[in-house]
């Protein structure tokens, strides 16, 4: 609870942590805010079934909001939201209306994580997957890290609270993009915990996929370090993903 989770990736594809933190806390009983960017619904709710998790009655029995981010950014560049009050209701009209900012989606985030008075419904996680497609639709830098500052202080304003954030941004080393790099920046300053995902440096093996380096944030004990990080390699297998300690696979040992 209280965390700010930011994955990043590297020459690899880190969205299998947004699978593993979707069914993590779906089974866990939390209540799930999804705002999805980059597949639809049925892509994860296919991958879902496989991790044990029916994502179809988590929606339907109201402990999975889902904002269908692709859909909506689709209606707005096809112009296929119908009526133009439609299309003025779109929460990411700021994508074709440049005088409009994040703020719609912000709020309907807002009424999906929150009661009439304001306040968390009990323990609540923000799932977004992912950021760097904003950046890539024409979204500025700000308005995002705007977006995103609003929903930390709506969800995790302290450590103590009843709401988390997991988030994915791209942070490719082989691909020059100063917009992704100055997001990526952003997201891991702001982060209690951040995850990032590499691939491995000697190139494909079948048995270690990549790295996982995990940086915990102390932002509360003064008398800690201010930073720890630990390093993790990884393997994703059809129903799971294994973690272990470098050196130590199975193939290895």
């Amino acid at each position: 609870k209280g965390q700010f989770v930011v994955i990043s990736d590297s020459i690899t594809d880190g969205s299998f942590l947004i699978h593993h933190f979707l069914s993590l806390y779906i089974k866990g009983g939390w209540r799930v805010c999804f705002l999805a960017l980059s597949q639809s619904f049925g892509h994860y709710n296919a991958v879902g079934q496989k991790l044990g998790v029916h994502l179809t009655q988590a929606r339907d029995k109201g402990q999975l909001r889902f904002i269908d981010g692709l859909k909506l950014s689709l209606q707005g560049y096809t112009k296929q939201g119908g009526a133009v009050e439609e299309l003025d209701a779109n929460p990411l009209r700021c994508l074709w209306d440049k005088e409009a900012t994040l703020r719609p989606l912000y709020d309907l985030v807002k009424t999906h994580v929150c009661s009439e008075e304001g306040v968390l419904e009990g323990p609540t996680l923000l799932l977004v997957d992912d950021l760097s497609v904003l950046v890539s639709l024409g979204v500025s830098v700000k308005d995002v890290t705007d977006f995103m500052h609003y929903c930390r202080v709506l969800m995790c304003p302290t450590i103590q609270t009843q709401g988390t954030i997991v988030s994915l941004v791209h942070k490719d080393a082989d691909v020059e993009d100063e917009e992704n790099s100055t997001l990526f920046r952003h997201m891991a300053y702001q982060s209690t915990l951040h995850l990032a995902v590499e691939g491995l440096s000697s190139g494909y093996s079948r048995d270690v996929h990549g790295q996982v380096t995990v940086t915990f944030r102390n932002v509360l004990d003064s008398t800690q370090p201010p930073t720890r990080k630990r390093s993790l390699q990884y393997k994703v297998e059809e129903r799971n993903v294994s973690f272990f300690a470098p050196g130590t696979s199975r193939a290895v040992l």
